[in-house]
């Protein structure tokens, strides 16, 4: 199996790049090497959109009361999520060029995982020493070799 230089742990908002240091006593030590959050990923939909002339009129009937919805709120929901996991990806492309020349593993929760690996050109994602689906960004660093196998005492 190809040695694992550096993991990358991802979630919707933020990433954090971790370089791999094998210590002979002790097992693998992380090292946090960049860490990354996107102001975009946070928040309501609601709180970014200004635009509440653009919202249309619903009612119930009954009661007179009134509501409004936005139009494209799916449609923008998609575009935000799609831009912030193009932002995630460029990262990693950085940060791999950088520092993973060896192998990488990767941790992203099971929704975006799929996304992000596509979104990466063969060149890194084809140094991918293991996959892990599931949001470890808030996970101790020296609890996160227990997710990774390749990163487990034998």
């Amino acid at each position: 199996m190809t040695p694992t230089s550096l993991i990358i742990v991802t979630d919707r908002g933020s990433l954090k790049a971790y370089r791999v240091d094998e210590t002979p006593t002790r097992g693998p030590s992380l090292r946090l090497v960049q860490a990354f959050d996107l102001t975009d990923a946070h928040g309501r939909l609601i709180d970014k959109v200004t635009d509440l002339a653009g919202r249309f009129p619903v009612g119930d009937g009954a009661g007179g009361r009134h509501a409004s919805s936005i139009a494209e709120r799916t449609q923008m929901e998609t575009e935000t999520h799609r831009r912030i996991q193009k932002q995630l990806a460029d990262q990693i492309i950085k940060i791999v060029s950088r520092d993973g020349k060896e192998g990488w593993s990767f941790a992203a929760p099971a929704e975006i995982h799929a996304a992000i690996i596509d979104l990466l050109p063969a060149a890194v994602r084809d140094r991918i020493v293991e996959h892990v689906k599931s949001d470890l960004v808030k996970t101790e660093p020296s609890k996160l070799p227990a997710h990774f196998r390749s990163l487990r005492e034998l």
